[in-house]
C-alpha cells in the first residue's frame, strides 16, 4: 500500500483534575518543523493557562 504523504499541523490540549483538585494540562504538538512545533507549543501552554485562569481554577504548581 503507498503511503501517502500528509502534513499534520495540529495541536492538542487536555485539562485535567487530580485527586487534590488542581488542574494539570497535557499538551502536544505536531508540526513539520522544531521552530513552528516551540511557537505552537507555547501559544498552547499560554492559552491553557488562560483558560483555567478564566474558569477560576488552580493549576498544579511546577
Amino acid at each position: 500500500m503507498a503511503e501517502a504523504n500528509t502534513t499534520n499541523k495540529r495541536v492538542r490540549i487536555n485539562l485535567s483534575q487530580n485527586s487534590k483538585g488542581l488542574i494539570q494540562f497535557d499538551i502536544t504538538a505536531e508540526f513539520e518543523s522544531v521552530e513552528e512545533t516551540k511557537v505552537a507549543l507555547s501559544a498552547a501552554v499560554d492559552a491553557a493557562r488562560e483558560v483555567i485562569k478564566a474558569k477560576g481554577l488552580t493549576e498544579v504548581s511546577a
